[in-house]
């Protein structure tokens, strides 16, 4: 089981510009194939900045909601 969910990016929205790539603090994105690819799932912190950079939306951050037991 994964820690978090991963980014999931939108193949048909990425433009290529490599904003994502450019600012992901640890290396996990990459440019494969003219489009941004999460190459190294395992260095994803999940801190947000690929999704929030984008400018075509194309990378969505799935969050997941916890419910602490009693």
């Amino acid at each position: 089981m994964e820690r978090w969910p991963l980014p999931r990016i939108d193949a048909a929205r990425c433009t290529s510009c490599e904003r994502c790539v450019e600012i992901c603090p640890t290396q996990a994105l990459a440019q494969v194939a003219d489009k941004a690819t999460l190459l190294y799932p395992e260095r994803c912190t999940y801190c947000t900045l690929c999704e929030d950079i984008c400018p075509t939306n194309a990378i969505a951050l799935p969050f997941l909601i916890v419910f602490a037991r009693q």
